[in-house]
């Protein structure tokens, strides 16, 4: 378009010059002079028109230099870093550096978890960890177009923090130990109650055992009375007769009650005693008296 422009401004230069050459020409015909000099007007107004001013090239330039400055762009991996942070006296670790714009930054922790942020547009970047509870290494990583770079970094404590932590970690061990001595108290307690519950359970059960097993003797020996009670009434009483004299002979079996008895007529002799002790040197009753 620019070309055209120009010749069409050039053209119309020099049919303007012709026509107002012509028009003084006294044997040129007027009518058609004016419309060549009309018509040269008209050219240069358009030539005009369509010729780009030096900012419309200036632009029109701008965006083919913008596309070969990105297409130069250099995307190796780029991580630049302190290598060694320290705590603030709270604990907080601040870790800034510089990366390609809008790389993906990431500071790598073994026990806690990683620290993640995106670097800005100029490739700066800013990680914050609370509470760091040791000095320890970690890796910083980025990753831009599939690329990654590492850098290991040295992360310490402040002698503050460092206090703060061992005052902590004593007054957690010192809760831990009242927590397991109530414990270990909770649990002999618990297991003195069970044995003073169970050695009660225990002479309650012997206790029982025993009273029933004394009722049941109560029982037998009420029984063996009454046996021997019903027993006794059912004998006749012969008190009266084992205190009775009877005979008896040195060599015989039996005893007499009569002195007189058939059984006595062989005898030599005759010795009196109770019945009793007749039984006792167990001679039974004559059977003639009988």
């Amino acid at each position: 378009m620019t070309g055209l422009g120009t010749l069409l401004f050039l053209v119309g230069i020099g049919v303007l010059i012709f026509g107002l050459v012509s028009f003084r020409r006294k044997n040129w015909p007027r009518k058609k002079t004016q419309i060549i000099i009309i018509s040269s007007i008209l050219a240069i107004i358009i030539g005009v028109g369509i010729i780009p001013t030096t900012d419309e090239e200036a632009s029109t330039e701008e965006p083919t230099k913008q596309e070969e400055k990105t297409e130069k762009v250099d995307n190796t991996p780029i991580l630049k870093a302190e290598t060694t942070f320290t705590t603030d006296d709270e604990g907080t670790l601040v870790v800034e550096g510089k990366t390609n714009p809008g790389a993906e930054v990431t500071l790598d922790f073994v026990a806690i978890p990683d620290a993640v942020t995106t670097a800005d547009e100029n490739g700066a970047f800013s990680l914050s960890v609370n509470q760091l509870d040791k000095a320890q290494d970690a890796v910083l990583s980025i990753v831009i177009d599939g690329q990654t770079k590492e850098q290991t970094l040295k992360l310490a404590l402040t002698p503050a923090y460092e206090t703060k932590l061992t005052a902590k970690a004593e007054a957690e061990r010192v809760a831990a130990e009242k927590a397991e001595a109530e414990r270990v108290e909770r649990e002999r307690v618990a297991a003195e109650e069970k044995r003073a519950a169970d050695a009660k359970i225990a002479a309650e059960k012997k206790a029982e055992e025993a009273r029933v097993a004394a009722e049941k003797k109560a029982a037998e020996e009420k029984r063996v009375a009454a046996e021997r009670s019903k027993a006794a009434a059912a004998q006749p009483d012969t008190s009266n007769e084992q205190g009775q004299m009877v005979y008896i002979t040195a060599t015989g079996k039996r005893y007499h009650y009569d002195q007189n008895c058939r059984g006595l007529n062989n005898s030599n002799g005759e010795t009196a005693v109770t019945v009793a002790q007749a039984k006792a040197q167990g001679l039974t009753l004559c059977k003639f008296e009988q």
